[in-house]
């Protein structure tokens, strides 16, 4: 199968042993060719570390009630 990307507009492959991969998890047909997929990946992971950066981890700890 021949996709377009919404993305860049090029065409690309989609075999039929990723076709079968993905039906058996339950997705869709990517949208985007692996290039893109790929790059959008890699700003969102980019995105979230600067979310976080220079902020301090807040961890919450859980105390029994009979400790004395």
């Amino acid at each position: 199968m021949v996709i377009t990307c919404i993305q860049c507009q090029e065409d690309f492959e989609f075999s039929v042993e990723e076709q079968e991969k993905l039906k058996k998890r339950g997705f869709d047909a990517p949208l985007r060719c692996p290039q893109c997929r790929k790059h959008k990946a890699r700003n969102l992971q980019h995105e979230e570390n600067r979310k976080f950066k220079g902020k301090k981890k807040h961890y919450r700890m859980k105390f029994d009630e009979d400790y004395d």
